[in-house]
């Protein structure tokens, strides 16, 4: 509950009740204000006199200011109090406070006490001569004030003590269970968003094992290999399944996991090895990281599905050569990531669908993860503003995607 409030704590359609029942059982008149002396509820069993006065602008107003300052003298002394109200009835108020906040209080009265107040008729009278309203109707309803007894008086204080207790109580009941179903949508929410993760992982792992049987990466590389084998004497060929011995093992690695930068770019390096084998060193790969690697975790297979959807998209289906260039650095307490290329480039339309599109061609070949997947990990981990924050790119001149990554 962001502001603490009377109207905001206790509905006013029970306040109402409860006021009601006070009144039918003491007989006096009753209403609940605010800290301001603002009414919260409808007066109950209210007299004509006050009534009338209360008619008025600045009758109101008068009242107003003075039901806030006997509510306040009574939280100030924490307890009920009695005064005499601007127009010199007697009045009284319990203070409703709420985890040390005044937050309104409870008044009834509107009487005069017997072999007390029977010379104030008059004083009254002089008071209300100001308020532009019928005098007249005014002395006759003031006639009708009832007189009643000190004990009534002091009983009916008690009593209205008890019943801003049981306000109060009413409201921290109120507060507690608006605490318990906070807490239980907090937790709705995060378990919400860990069936999401899951369903991504098991869809990541899930194209990892597909990838294991999928004969097109493998096929392409033991092409390589075999090519190599042929022309020279097995040196390259070494490094070359060197390179993917290290990448099938890499893959059969959770894919729940956090990884270091260290690790996720030694797995890139392997894969672009025998992609530049592959395509006869027509692609060229740039790396500035200007950061210790070792110190940024991330979900694991974040950079590659990126790489290869650059060769895939954006230097496949085109002759000529392609430059990535992968750069890191920091920027307020986040390591940015950008992943750019000098490849085919994408229109408009296409940045624009990127998040969207449900089709394999966004996929990689390799690990069947695509971009949106990679981008929900990172967000899962690390928060909405988090993940791919960013992809630039021009139809024939390459693209760039940015990562955001808490430090």
């Amino acid at each position: 509950m962001s502001v603490l409030t009377l109207r905001n704590v206790v509905d006013v359609e029970i306040l109402q009740e409860i006021q009601e029942r006070f009144s039918e059982a003491t007989g006096f008149a009753v209403i609940i204000a605010d800290d301001d002396g603002v009414p919260v509820t409808e007066p109950t069993n209210f007299t004509s006199f006050c009534t009338q006065i209360r008619s008025s602008a600045e009758g109101s107003h008068r009242c107003i200011l003075s039901d806030k300052k006997v509510g306040l003298m009574a939280a100030e002394q924490g307890k009920a109090v009695r005064h005499y109200c601007h127009s010199g009835l007697v009045d009284m108020a319990a203070p409703i406070v709420l985890n040390g906040k005044y937050l309104g209080s409870v008044l009834c009265g509107q009487v005069l006490i017997e072999g007390q107040d029977e010379n104030v008729i008059t004083d009254i009278r002089e008071k209300m001569k100001s308020l532009p309203i019928d005098q007249n109707l005014l002395k006759l309803f003031l006639e009708k004030i009832e007189f009643t007894s000190e004990q009534r008086i002091q009983s009916a204080t008690g009593m209205l003590q008890l019943v801003a207790n049981y306000i109060i109580k009413f409201g921290a009941d109120q507060i507690a269970q608006e605490e318990v179903n906070r807490k239980n949508q907090m937790l709705m929410k995060e378990m919400k968003l860990r069936s999401k993760l899951e369903n991504l992982l098991q869809e990541a792992q899930l194209k990892i094992l597909q990838s294991q049987i999928n004969p097109h990466f493998l096929f392409n590389t033991l092409n390589t290999l075999s090519r190599l084998a042929y022309l020279e004497n097995a040196e390259q060929t070494q490094h070359l399944t060197y390179s993917l011995a290290k990448i099938m093992r890499y893959s059969l690695r959770n894919i729940d996991q956090l990884v270091t930068l260290k690790e996720e770019l030694e797995y890139t390096g392997n894969y672009l090895n025998i992609q530049q084998y592959r395509f006869q060193n027509r692609i060229q790969f740039e790396q500035t990281i200007a950061i210790d690697t070792e110190t940024i975790k991330l979900p694991i297979l974040t950079i590659q599905p990126i790489i290869e959807n650059a060769i895939i998209h954006g230097f496949e289906p085109q002759d000529g050569s392609v430059v990535i260039k992968i750069h890191g650095y920091l920027d307020n307490n986040h390591f940015i990531l950008e992943i750019a290329d000098t490849g085919a480039g994408m229109t408009e339309e296409k940045l624009s669908t990127i998040f969207s599109e449900t089709n394999s061609s966004k996929k990689s070949h390799t690990t069947g993860i695509g971009l949106n997947n990679v981008h929900k990990r990172i967000q899962y981990y690390f928060g909405e503003d988090h993940g791919i924050t960013a992809i630039n790119s021009r139809l024939g001149d390459g693209t760039t995607v940015r990562i955001v990554i808490p430090v």
